[in-house]
């Protein structure tokens, strides 16, 4: 790595680190870019070398918090595989908490699609055994509103049950086992 490249790499690393605090202190709509510049101590030519915009930057969070955290390994189950997504929110709890508790627009979209995408199919099947008169459609909002409206409530006020108990709530509501 270059002298060049470790200077980039600290200037990113600064902006990022200034904004995920800057979205714990005043959340996303209150901070500006002007903010974020003060903050990281970097120029604002600097920042907008690197990021067109806050939203851009925001982009780069969403990237960064979701690239890992939905790759999933074929031999583990639906639940193990729930039980490391709540723990991974609860652990990146400071860079995620003031994105989902404002409500985040742009943030939510990103969650939501990455929800569809990942956990309900893996609930699908299940599902249409369980509610076989509900549509697809319905099925797959349930189980998204249904995660995230978990999580916060977890993230709130259910943070002395484990990541365990909570996927359990989350699979005993949705999949009804007579």
């Amino acid at each position: 790595m270059t002298k060049i490249d470790r200077r980039i790499s600290k200037t990113k690393k600064a902006i990022y680190q200034a904004f995920l605090q800057l979205l714990n202190a005043k959340g996303y709509e209150a901070t500006t870019v002007q903010d974020i510049i003060d903050f990281a101590d970097v120029g604002r030519s600097t920042f907008y070398c690197h990021y067109e915009s806050k939203e851009l930057l925001l982009d780069e969070l969403c990237r960064y918090l979701f690239h890992h955290l939905f790759e999933r390994e074929q031999a583990i189950s639906t639940e193990d595989y729930l039980t490391h997504l709540f723990l991974h929110f609860q652990k990146n709890q400071d860079h995620i908490t003031s994105l989902l508790f404002s409500k985040n627009d742009y943030f939510l979209r990103q969650l939501q699609r990455e929800l569809e995408h990942h956990v309900y199919p893996m609930l699908a099947d299940d599902l249409k055994k369980a509610h076989p008169s509900l549509p697809d459609s319905y099925l797959q909002h349930l189980v998204v509103t249904n995660f995230i409206e978990t999580l916060i409530w977890w993230l709130k006020k259910g943070q002395d049950l484990t990541e365990q108990e909570v996927v359990q709530f989350y699979l005993d509501l949705l999949i009804y086992k007579k």
